[in-house]
């Protein structure tokens, strides 16, 4: 599920539809999103009870993070929320995206990772093939980065704009970054770091 408001949703509603069928077999649905408590995250690695299934509803914490054994069938919808920069609130927000032909493969990989298993993908293959992106985007060529700006800064470098980025982010977000930071006061009219500016980089923003 992209988040914890549709794992949520999603455990809802299977619960009304097991209360809705008749002798259905017993089924324990358990949530799993990085914001739950420790002790009801560590029940997904419980076995589950003779006579009855486990049910996991996750985010994509489950893609790389986590390794259930006993999972025999993983359904993937296709999206998850990503961190991405908006404009014209400045301010990064989630934002639902299809997911990366990466993550697909992430995804159909937890079942049957320690037996035989299936993955039933919501999509498809045509979709897989031609409109899902190879990898998924990198974080800081979609999120603001103002925190990103200051660390080179304080490390002496001056002209970002040449600076030899891994994943070098769009020119547009370090622009609005670096203004953003000059209309905070944190850079004066050179580019340089102020006194108040060198005071933000020990916060976190």
């Amino acid at each position: 599920m992209p988040g914890q408001e549709e794992v949520e949703a999603t455990c809802a509603l299977i619960g009304q539809r097991l209360e809705q069928l008749d002798d259905a077999p017993a089924l324990s649905v358990l949530p799993i999103y990085s914001q739950l408590p420790a002790d009801l995250q560590a029940r997904i690695f419980h076995r589950a009870a003779d006579n009855s299934r486990k049910c996991v509803v996750a985010t994509n914490i489950a893609e790389t993070s986590l390794t259930l054994d006993g999972i025999l069938f993983v359904i993937d919808p296709g999206y998850c929320k990503l961190k991405v920069f908006n404009p014209r609130i400045g301010m990064d927000a989630l934002q639902v995206f299809p997911i990366s032909q990466a993550s697909a493969n992430q995804r159909s990989g937890r079942a049957g990772r320690t037996g035989p298993g299936q993955c039933y993908r919501l999509y498809t293959e045509r979709q897989y093939e031609e409109e899902l992106l190879a990898n998924t985007v990198p974080e800081i060529q979609r999120t603001n980065l103002s925190n990103v700006v200051l660390l080179l800064k304080s490390l002496g470098v001056d002209d970002l704009l040449k600076f030899h980025f891994m994943d070098a982010p769009p020119q547009d977000n370090l622009l609005n970054s670096m203004y953003q930071l000059w209309t905070l006061g944190a850079l004066d009219n050179t580019g340089q770091l102020t006194k108040l500016g060198r005071r933000m980089i020990e916060l976190p923003l």
